[in-house]
């Protein structure tokens, strides 16, 4: 299934009207084309159509001939023909493909050689040679016991891991790290951009009475994103699930989901809600069944909403996504299951695959 807003949210019309009809003609504040109903004679030495933005703040097109118009979808309908759902998969496919496609790829950097500890560094680079040797260590035998708490404790598969850099910190003593890092024996989480590390938290297994399961760097070290990707081995699904957290966005990934994580249920803001609009797929928002997580839940939806982007919000009934993994041998068949249901009652145009 297409979603027809989050389409319609990725695609340029003005740069979709170049490449079905030819350069755009007249001013840059007034770009006009030509018509693209062959039984519309156009004998003006300006093309007739145009593109506008709707009250609703979609991008539109209009003939001032022969009066057709409409959205991207009906632009690809009526020059390249075919059926609703091809336009809407050419549509997919070419916003996948220019715009999004890159930031979902696994990625591949070779681990440099484990230093042993010395001062920290301050730069990226300090960070990336970080999350690198956590990253090996993971797969070593000092990485263990993170290791079985993330595949045995936690569910989640080890390809998964080896496609995100997850990684293991074990401790100070060990283990070099940049100034900013937190001195904590852990499971590393890296935010990756382009290939490279751009932040990391540190998930604590098993924290103490009142201590915090997430530690972060210091602003001086990592801007905080706070949102992370995690990247499906094989993506089998066109949504996005939007969860609460690293190791829940882990879990959808293992689904076979693209998945993002908020960094925590406070950031569910403008800003956030602006990143994901940007995302040519359907949105579905799977956060914690407790009382922070439903609100930041409804708080984002709303925020979506007014972006034209309103996403499916799956209620979890209790705990989190990835109890609802470990909990359920076909989790991720159940999950397709109740998405689909839940996009296909809300779309008010959708192609069912």
């Amino acid at each position: 299934m297409y979603d027809r807003d989050a389409l319609l949210a990725a695609t340029d019309l003005t740069a979709l009207a170049d490449e079905l009809l030819g350069p755009r003609r007249g001013s840059a504040r007034s770009p006009m084309w030509p018509c693209p109903n062959d039984q519309h004679a156009q004998s003006g030495r300006t093309p007739p159509l145009s593109v506008f933005a709707s009250r609703r703040g979609e991008q539109r097109w209009r003939c001032h001939g022969c009066g057709e118009g409409g959205t991207a979808i009906d632009l690809v309908l009526a020059c390249r023909g075919g059926s609703l759902r091809e336009a809407m998969g050419y549509l997919a496919d070419r916003a996948g493909h220019h715009d999004h496609a890159p930031d979902w790829e696994p990625p591949h950097r070779p681990t440099r050689p484990l230093q042993p500890p010395a001062a920290g560094c301050r730069d990226g680079e300090g960070l990336q040679d970080y999350v690198d040797q956590c990253a090996d260590r993971l797969w070593r035998p000092e990485g263990r016991a993170i290791r079985r708490w993330l595949i045995h404790t936690r569910g989640i598969p080890a390809d998964v891991l080896h496609a995100n850099r997850i990684g293991a910190d074990i401790g100070s003593r060990i283990q070099p790290r940049p100034n900013g890092m937190p001195l904590a024996h852990g499971v590393v989480l890296p935010v990756i951009s382009e290939g490279h590390a751009t932040y990391a938290q540190i998930r604590v297994p098993h924290p103490g009475p009142d201590r915090p399961k997430y530690l972060n760097p210091t602003s001086e070290l990592a801007s905080n994103p706070r949102l992370t990707r995690m990247r499906p081995v094989d993506c089998q699904h066109p949504e996005v699930i939007v969860t609460e957290g690293s190791i829940d966005a882990l879990a959808a990934a293992s689904g076979g989901y693209r998945a993002v994580g908020v960094l925590s249920a406070t950031y569910c803001d403008e800003s956030v809600a602006l990143a994901l609009s940007r995302l040519p797929h359907p949105l579905v928002l799977a956060f914690d069944a407790d009382d922070a997580g439903r609100a930041a839940s409804e708080r984002l939806a709303a925020l979506l909403e007014a972006k034209q982007r309103p996403p499916v919000v799956l209620d979890l009934g209790s705990g989190d996504l990835n109890d609802a993994m470990r909990e359920s041998d076909d989790w991720s068949a159940r999950l397709s299951a109740s998405v689909d249901r839940s996009l296909a009652s809300r779309s008010a145009v959708g192609v069912e695959l």
